[in-house]
């Protein structure tokens, strides 16, 4: 599914799934609706005038001496309840918004990512009940507080204190740029919840070699490298960025003023050290990153349908801590947590893939089908 999916990258969606770097993003928005079909706003309040014309008076009974037989509504009346009346949402200049009109253009415009994404939550809560696994109101808190280090520190940050107020004022942003909605943000930390508590269950399972915590070891403690960079959507706009840096020569107010991820963009496109093997960085962004000088400007990087343009900050030495010396069991947390979150994503696909879904909405069903060809 998407962004790790929250899509903390700014990146299309081709399917349920979204990547940091310019792979597949987070599911539908609520939009503004503004203006609908409306009806009559001023119904008749009674008998026409001019019907009353055409009417005849009513008149006087003739008096009978056989009394009238009760009188019987038709069975169809009888028997017919009265329709209900649609709710009002709004009142436009004298003119009624109902519900259902404005129900029927949500699904139509914005109903199918929601639906997604309720089908995902509705299935990791299957798959981890039937492993008899449950998820609490502070593992929900603990997937929004992981979501904001990640905005906040798109690169890791490990041991680098949480800045709060910036990272929700950056998730503030976020959202805002993507039109997500506080309801869909809290729905999709309930969703990463369950998921990560199955992927957790499954990694607990996994056997950790030596061979598997020397690759993590070099992950750790190999050298790293910092670099800023800027991403865009199209050539022209790459040419419109390399434009900009000969004439102004400060890549970081570029990135700030030209970057299409809002995230990096607040912090001048800079991000966090890695290492060569650091499996979240795609393996082209780490090529071009550790074949460049400190103050050194790549070529433009083409990451599926985004460019990249990096430049290098610095470059750190490989630690003096042999494998020997490392704590194993710091280590094989940082394994675990890396094993984890990998599994998060590839298990969204997995249980969004294999639900079994009925769709009784028309529109739904229509979208459904075409998006995903099933």
């Amino acid at each position: 599914m998407c962004l790790y999916a929250m899509d903390l990258w700014i990146t299309p969606i081709r399917s349920m799934r979204s990547r940091r770097w310019g792979g597949a993003a987070l599911a539908g928005l609520l939009l503004t609706v503004v203006g609908a079909a409306c009806t009559d706003p001023n119904p008749p309040l009674g008998t026409p005038v001019e019907q009353a014309w055409e009417s005849p008076a009513a008149r006087e009974p003739a008096v009978s001496a056989v009394p009238p037989e009760p009188a019987t509504a038709p069975e169809d009346e009888a028997t017919t309840p009265a329709e209900p009346v649609e709710p009002v949402m709004a009142v436009v200049n004298g003119r009624p918004l109902s519900r259902n009109q404005l129900v029927d253009l949500l699904i139509e415009s914005h109903g199918l990512g929601l639906l997604e994404q309720m089908i995902l939550l509705t299935a990791a809560k299957g798959r981890a009940t039937e492993m008899g696994l449950n998820v609490t109101p502070a593992d929900v808190k603990a997937a929004h507080e992981d979501a904001l280090r990640r905005i906040s520190q798109p690169m890791g940050g490990e041991g680098v204190p949480l800045d709060r107020p910036v990272a929700e004022r950056l998730l503030r942003e976020f959202l805002q740029a993507k039109n997500i909605s506080q309801a869909e943000w809290n729905l999709r930390m309930e969703q990463q919840a369950w998921v990560r508590k199955i992927a957790e269950a499954e990694v607990e399972q996994i056997v950790i070699n030596e061979r598997m915590l020397r690759e993590e070891y070099g992950r750790a403690y190999g050298e790293r490298v910092q670099i800023r960079h800027i991403q865009v959507s199209s050539l022209a706009a790459v040419e419109r960025v390399r434009s900009a840096l000969q004439r102004k020569g400060d890549f970081a107010a570029v990135a700030r003023e030209m970057s299409e991820n809002q995230i990096t963009a607040a912090n001048g496109g800079l991000l966090e050290p890695f290492t060569y093997n650091e499996s979240d960085v795609p393996p082209l962004i780490r090529e071009a990153a550790f074949r460049m000088k400190p103050g050194e400007i790549s070529p433009t990087v083409q990451q599926e349908n985004w460019y990249h343009i990096l430049k290098c900050e610095r470059r750190f030495p490989a630690s003096g801590v042999s494998f020997e010396n490392v704590d194993r069991e710091v280590l094989k947390s940082r394994l675990k947590d890396r094993l984890i979150r990998q599994r998060q994503e590839t298990l969204e696909e997995e249980l969004f893939r294999s639900a079994n879904v009925d769709i009784r909405n028309g529109t739904l069903r229509k979208q459904f089908k075409e998006k995903h060809q099933r």
